[in-house]
């Protein structure tokens, strides 16, 4: 047989029995080096568990409206910036909200503590200053006959205790002290001259002039009028060579030691002002607080203001409080022992006040409380908080905007509801519309609670 013949025929078996070769050499290190770790720097393929493991994404929201709810990730419709990813981990965290701690920080939330104490309640209400009218004295002759003197004094002039305003000539006494000076001389009965000496004196005439009848043994018939409280001459009705009866009233004195002061409560306070603390202070005189010694809250209110005058008795030898001023009348009370935390992580909605706390796991979670009263910054609680737990002080509305809180109350009611439906991501479809009334609610709450209250006291 001729080699040079045979050549030609093996030559495409040779061919391919390499490209055999060759595709099962590929193969083998292609099955080796899957079967075999990863070399530093190299990645392997996710495992079907691994997917799994990774958090299961329930929508997209927009921070700003957190109610609108979208099923795919892409640019806000609402605000020039990337929606938000909601896991279902965060809503299932005990009913918290979680927020990126870095983002907190950003937010720059502050934290206090709640704790136990007693609300010192103040309240300041203005009051005016008026006259004792327990102190009220009409001067009066308590006899027939006619002016011989008036002191030189007006209206609204002081007078001190026992000071004369006018003197008084009373005729009929002439007689009747004439027959008891003469029954004394004749050394009458007894029986006689006393009963004598007490006509006299229910007649009008004083006790001092009786004395000096007997002292003298004159006959006295000038009665000197003088005021019988230290006070203002508010009404004078006296002038010389008038005629008088025992009916007429010669001058009004008002007292003014201790004088009035009269505050209206409004009705929200009435609760605080029996066994309160009661200072008064005046413009005229700033250095000065003024004592209270007696209290007495009138039974009528002002059908007009709706507030019930609160009178107060306070000492004033000096005079310095003055009727027809004003002043201001500071009440001060402990309150039972509550919950205290600052006014500021109110968030008043109308019908319901509500704080964010903080869990012990990082997580936010609102909760409605019962206020009794705020005062100087601080607010009791009556419900809805415990000592100890934390609650937010700043930065409320941006968390609520970052959180919604409305949805987070509603899924401590009920389960979180599951998207079911993917739209074309280019339109956004939205799975819920109820945020956005209530971030609004809740900036119209932030903005009521930044003016307190207190104190408010």
């Amino acid at each position: 047989m001729n080699p040079t013949k045979s050549s030609p025929s093996r030559l495409p078996a040779f061919v391919a029995g390499l490209v055999i070769g060759g595709l099962i050499a590929y193969g083998a290190v292609v099955y080796l080096s899957s079967r075999s770790p990863a070399l530093p720097g190299e990645v392997n393929e996710v495992t079907t568990g691994e997917k799994d493991a990774q958090p299961t994404v329930l929508y997209w929201y927009d921070p700003m409206y957190p109610g609108v709810h979208f099923d795919k990730p892409g640019k806000s419709p609402f605000m020039d910036m990337d929606l938000v990813p909601r896991y279902a981990s965060d809503a299932s965290s005990g009913g918290g909200v979680v927020i990126d701690p870095i983002q907190v920080q950003n937010l720059g939330v502050k934290i206090a503590v709640a704790q136990k104490g007693r609300l010192n309640e103040i309240r300041e209400f203005s009051a005016n200053v008026d006259f004792n009218r327990y102190q009220e004295a009409r001067v009066q002759s308590r006899a027939e006959g006619f002016v011989s003197s008036v002191q030189s004094l007006a209206v609204g002039d002081p007078v001190a205790l026992g000071q004369q305003i006018a003197t008084v000539t009373v005729p009929a006494w002439a007689s009747d002290q004439s027959e008891y000076l003469l029954l004394k001389t004749q050394r009458a009965d007894s029986r006689l001259i006393g009963g004598v000496r007490e006509k006299l004196r229910l007649s009008g005439m004083p006790e001092e002039m009786l004395s000096e009848v007997d002292k003298t043994g004159k006959v006295q018939t000038t009665l000197s009028i003088t005021s019988p409280v230290a006070g203002v001459i508010t009404s004078l009705a006296v002038y010389p060579g008038m005629n008088i009866d025992k009916n007429s009233v010669l001058a009004v004195v008002q007292g003014f030691d201790p004088i009035w002061v009269t505050a209206e409560v409004p009705q929200k306070d009435l609760r605080l002002v029996q066994g309160a603390r009661l200072r008064v202070t005046a413009a005229s005189w700033p250095e000065r607080v003024f004592e209270v010694t007696e209290q007495t809250l009138l039974p009528k209110a002002n059908s007009q203001t709706r507030t019930i005058p609160l009178r107060l008795t306070v000492p004033n030898d000096q005079g310095l409080l003055r009727p027809g001023l004003t002043a201001t009348v500071r009440l001060r009370k402990a309150g039972e022992e509550s919950i205290l935390i600052p006014t500021q992580s109110l968030i008043d909605l109308g019908e319901e006040v509500r704080v964010i706390t903080r869990l012990a796991d990082g997580t936010f979670l609102p909760k409605n409380v019962r206020v009794i009263g705020s005062s100087r910054g601080q607010t009791a609680i009556a419900e809805g908080l415990e000592a100890g737990e934390e609650v937010v002080v700043s930065g409320l509305f941006l968390i609520d905007s970052e959180a919604n809180l409305a949805g987070a109350l509603e899924r401590l009611k009920k389960p979180t509801p599951e998207i079911t439906s993917s739209q074309d991501h280019s339109s956004h479809t939205t799975q819920g519309t109820q945020g956005t009334e209530g971030s609004q609610s809740t900036q119209g709450s932030q903005g009521s609670q930044s003016t307190p209250g207190t104190e408010g006291t």
